[in-house]
């Protein structure tokens, strides 16, 4: 690691430990968190590795500083149950409701976020899980690629969403940044293993700005039609949005 990575991994350890840029303005019960599942502060510092030309890598995601954007690889979860998260941690608590399991840590997943150039200091978390309150932070657009019959696909990942009938098509997502633990000073998303969600859960990550299936469980399943089946991997990429969260489109 140069002295640059360094630097990065020291800055970066200094903010995981204080709690990551914590507001105080969500409410979140501390029976959320099992005690037993919590992450000690002092293991929670992953290391970066320097690819150069400013791109890092943080466990199994690649870091694009000049692009602001990050990928990580994962699988297909579940598709045609009800849904509540995009993506969980590797062996998420929430996993039996998320449409994909990503192949990192909720601390490595909000580190490249930060590393990205994200920052929950202006953002409005939800105060409870279901908060009907819109959720506010800095914009990201978030894709979902695959290898079908030997053909690259890419799709925006509202539309991997059936919301009922209808492919979810509402591409508002927001950083949120999840918060930190009273007791111990863990990353309460490692316990949860939520990472992004659309119910608006205050240990997410990442969060859908105006929220969906929030009142109406099993509203949202995935898009059967569109993704690969269930256990199929996919890579997932966070790009820093240069517009307001609207109008972030791409074709299928």
């Amino acid at each position: 690691m140069n002295q640059l990575g360094k630097s990065i991994h020291v800055a970066a350890a200094l903010v995981l430990l204080s709690g990551i840029s914590v507001d105080g303005r969500a409410d979140t019960p501390a029976e959320a968190v099992p005690p037993s599942e919590a992450v000690p502060p002092s293991e929670a510092v992953p290391p970066i590795e320097d690819l150069g030309d400013e791109r890092y890598r943080i466990g199994t995601i690649v870091v694009d500083k000049p692009g602001r954007s990050f990928t990580v690889g994962g699988k297909i979860l579940h598709l045609k149950q009800p849904l509540e998260y995009l993506a969980v941690k590797t062996d998420g608590y929430k996993g039996y409701e998320s449409l994909l399991e990503l192949d990192t840590l909720a601390v490595e997943f909000q580190l490249a976020c930060i590393l990205v150039g994200l920052d929950d200091k202006n953002s409005v978390k939800p105060r409870f899980q279901f908060d009907e309150r819109e959720a506010e932070g800095q914009a990201v657009e978030i894709t979902l690629s695959w290898i079908e019959d030997d053909e690259a696909k890419t799709v925006n990942a509202s539309n991997a969403l059936m919301a009922g009938d209808e492919p979810f098509d509402d591409h508002r997502w927001v950083y949120i940044g999840s918060m930190s633990s009273p007791q111990d000073g863990s990353l309460l998303a490692e316990a949860s293993g939520t990472l992004i969600g659309f119910v608006h859960d205050p240990l997410s990550v990442i969060e859908h700005r105006p929220g969906v299936g929030r009142d109406n469980y099993g509203f949202v399943t995935g898009n059967s039609a569109l993704l690969p089946p269930v256990g199929a991997p996919v890579t997932l990429t966070v790009t820093v949005s240069t517009e307001d969260g609207t109008d972030s489109q791409l074709s299928d």
